[in-house]
């Protein structure tokens, strides 16, 4: 997009060509205000890493970036400290150390990791402050100013890397992976959600599904997750950060998301019937009455710019290569396509799939010399559940030659022979012989979720929006309500019923995932449920009942339509488990 680079470039040369003389950026307006920063700096360096950035403007943003540095470090000496989120969100400015000094002559090395080891003994101690302590907020923060870094959504998303980000200087990758792995756990343990986020309406909200996520939770810990994968010891290890991510970049991401990119809400629910403007009396703690809209800038401007680095980052981090190796991983199935010049002779390879609405995928492949291509199976199909499901319906071809389907710790490794033809092949294929089935999740605190595949499904509400401003260009406010019922309960595990995921031509990329153009639904067999059943709170679902002893309720089964979480606005995706009470407790 040649006009949108034009404009990057435009404020990025105005950015640099204001830098001050002492090397600080931006307008100098609190010398402790180093946080602000932040984001500028990894910006820079996502254009650096760029293919399409001159040769030119990446050298004035290498010198800009280590004149930066230096004036951090002459604060620092000045006797500044690290203070509220310069100190919370500090290994993200280590991460961008780490990145100059790999790309800066040697002289510049010794400075810059004295520098990020300064940085890091004197931002906030998570692990032995936060995550692995008895302080860490084990339900709902109900009093912000107790503890307000460490309470903070977007400060814990950032916080799960800095085990892993430090670890690259420190040397232990063992304990910088465990670090951040209990830090994620913990989150998901006492706030996560069904989507694969924790919630966190600005501070942590715990586990009642009608509570928010703010969406610079979601990109923040999507980032954190891709550093967690790429470089933990073990595949293990690794496999596990990328199921995370993945369910993040197919629901809680997009669910948050209009189709068209003009709109998104500040804080998305896993229930919700309603995102209107101005909602006085609302089930959220700490953010105002526009938080749950979808419009250009509710609540915050944060998440306005925020949001943008979600697919991006994602997108950019399909594929990793290990050199050491001489392997390439393909580590979350996406249409894509990727050059890696120093592994394989220098290989060019596609990913061609319709995942995660496909039952296909294909690496088209073009290497002078041999290497290793190492891909993540998706959870659901290294599931051992039968002849008819997960890992028994999985097979691979290399080179045209059907082979063994063998995991090594949630990987398949191949070894792909040397190609010097100059158009390439098909290297490996890999197919389910069956569309994923419907499964359930079922939980004490949050009743039942509905998956297929990776994607989470949601009721569908039939919901109505209407526009209650407009700005230019083609984004708007919007308020967004249910025009069908939203009480419903599934039966207890095993006897649901679930008709065969429909799924539907996806169209020409990119995909919509609007109401009404989704690709894949659901009929469900689902069980009414009457308002004192079920009451609403504030404004949104109130609390799952609890081991709903309720029989049936006397209401007829009804077939209603479920559909990916991603492809709603509001919806309800955590079901009450509607049965006899003896039942639900064993199960």
């Amino acid at each position: 997009d040649a006009a949108l680079l034009t404009l990057v470039e435009k404020y990025i040369d105005g950015i640099l060509a204001r830098q001050g003389a002492d090397g600080w950026l931006g307008p100098d307006t609190a010398h402790d205000d180093f946080w602000s920063r932040y984001p500028l700096i990894l910006a820079l360096a996502q254009y650096h890493e760029a293919p399409s950035a001159s040769q030119e403007r990446k050298g004035r943003i290498l010198d800009a970036a280590l004149r930066f540095f230096g004036a951090v470090d002459a604060r620092l000496a000045s006797g500044l400290q690290l203070a509220s989120w310069s100190a919370s969100r500090v290994h993200d400015l280590i991460w961008a150390i780490h990145y100059f000094a790999e790309v800066s002559p040697l002289s510049h090395t010794q400075g810059l990791l004295a520098l990020a080891s300064l940085l890091h003994e004197r931002g906030l101690d998570w692990n032995g402050q936060w995550f692995n302590s008895s302080n860490f907020a084990r339900s709902a923060v109900t009093n912000m100013s107790a503890a307000y870094d460490f309470t903070h959504g977007a400060n814990n998303a950032q916080a799960v890397k800095r085990g892993v980000v430090w670890a690259r200087q420190g040397g232990d990758a063992a304990a910088g992976a465990a670090e951040s792995l209990l830090a994620w756990r913990t989150l998901m343990r006492y706030h996560g959600q069904p989507s694969g986020i924790f919630s966190a309406d600005e501070h942590l909200a715990g586990r009642m599904p009608s509570r928010g996520t703010e969406l610079c939770v979601v990109v923040e810990s999507m980032w954190s997750l891709v550093l967690l994968a790429q470089t933990a010891p073990t595949d293990g290890q690794s496999t596990e950060a990328l199921d995370a991510l993945e369910k993040l970049a197919f629901n809680a991401l997009p669910g948050s998301l209009s189709d068209d990119l003009w709109s998104h809400s500040y804080l998305q629910f896993a229930n919700s019937y309603q995102a209107l403007s101005n909602e006085p009396d609302h089930l959220w703690a700490f953010d105002g009455p526009d938080a749950a809209m979808y419009g250009l800038a509710p609540q915050y401007e944060c998440c306005t710019s925020n949001m943008h680095q979600g697919y991006p980052k994602f997108i950019t981090h399909l594929f990793f290569a290990d050199h050491g190796l001489n392997a390439i991983v393909s580590t979350v199935w996406a249409p894509s396509t990727v050059a890696v010049p120093d592994v394989g002779g220098g290989v060019e390879l596609e990913l061609r799939t319709e995942y995660p609405f496909g039952v296909s995928v294909e690496y088209v492949i073009r290497n002078p010399s041999a290497f290793q291509l190492r891909i993540r199976l998706p959870e659901f199909l290294r599931e051992v559940d039968g002849p008819h499901a997960g890992l028994a319906t999985v097979q691979v071809w290399v080179e045209g030659h059907e082979r063994t389907v063998f995991l090594e710790d949630g990987f398949l490794v191949y070894d792909i022979p040397a190609w010097p033809l100059p158009e390439p092949r098909v290297g490996v294929r890999i197919a389910w012989e069956v569309a994923p089935k419907v499964r359930r999740s079922d939980s004490a605190e949050q009743g039942s979720s509905v998956f297929v595949g990776p994607l989470l499904l949601a009721l569908d509400l039939g919901e109505q929006r209407r526009a209650v401003r407009r700005y230019e260009f083609e984004a708007a406010d919007w308020n967004t309500s249910a025009t069908q019922v939203w009480r419903y309960g599934l039966p207890p595990s095993g006897d649901e019923r679930f008709g065969p995921p429909l799924w539907r031509t996806p169209g020409a990329r990119p995909q919509s995932h609007a109401a009404e153009a989704c690709p894949l639904v659901v009929n469900a067999t689902m069980l009414p449920m009457a308002e004192d059943a079920w009451p609403a709170a504030h404004g949104a679902p109130g609390s799952l009942p609890w081991a709903l002893a309720l029989g049936r309720m006397g209401l007829a089964e009804e077939t209603r339509l479920l559909k990916p979480y991603a492809c709603s606005s509001i919806r309800i995706s955590a079901f009450p488990i509607v049965g006899a009470l003896e039942t639900v407790i064993t199960t």
